[in-house]
């Protein structure tokens, strides 16, 4: 890669990263783009070059964060010994609740009343289901889950995981775990072949 095109692919991961600290740390409201040019040291004029509004860089790094938070969790289930479904599971909870979730969290709720965000949040999101339904393909064999649930079964559980994560904003530290353990023996019935 030429210098300048790595210090333009650097300058954009920099702005990308400092996005997504500003809205873990000040949320959708303080994430301006001032904010960001702050902690990414760099001009405003550096940031539109990239992203010509607010609501392309957050999208953007919603995206950015969305990526690297399967593809790590992928990369380290591959080359690690195999796990069970329960075991698969909470892994993905522990993953899920890092800056991705709190990224996600912001946006959507912003999304909901702004129509800037709305649309292109719907394809970035759909975008990570494809990730989603990719990374199930690569750590669940065909054959391991019934075909009639194989299409839905990760989004169930990203849905399950989604609605924890809402709660841990409000509520006692703990208050997952039987809804976690609930949905591991779910999916254990339902990659036995058996109904509960």
């Amino acid at each position: 890669m030429p210098p300048r095109q790595a210090r333009a692919v650097a300058t954009r991961k920099r702005l990308l990263d400092a996005t997504i600290e500003a809205l873990v740390e000040r949320g959708y409201a303080g994430t301006t783009t001032q904010e960001v040019c702050r902690r990414a040291e760099v001009s405003r004029g550096t940031l539109l070059h990239h992203f010509g509004t607010r609501a392309e860089l957050l999208l953007a790094a919603l995206e950015h964060v969305l990526h690297q938070v399967v593809e790590d969790f992928v990369r380290a289930r591959l080359e690690e010994a195999p796990v069970g479904v329960d075991a698969l599971i909470r892994l993905m909870w522990v993953q899920w609740q890092g800056p991705a979730l709190t990224a996600w969290l912001e946006l959507a709720v912003a999304a909901r009343t702004n129509p800037e965000l709305r649309v292109p949040m719907r394809e970035v999101m759909l975008g990570f289901d494809s990730l989603i339904a990719g990374a199930f393909d690569q750590l669940v064999p065909a054959g391991e889950l019934p075909p009639a649930l194989r299409g839905g079964a990760p989004f169930f559980v990203f849905a399950v995981l989604n609605g924890l994560a809402v709660g841990r904003s409000y509520e006692a530290e703990g208050h997952s775990e039987p809804i976690l353990d609930l949905l591991t023996q779910l999916a254990g019935f339902a990659y036995a072949g058996d109904t509960p």
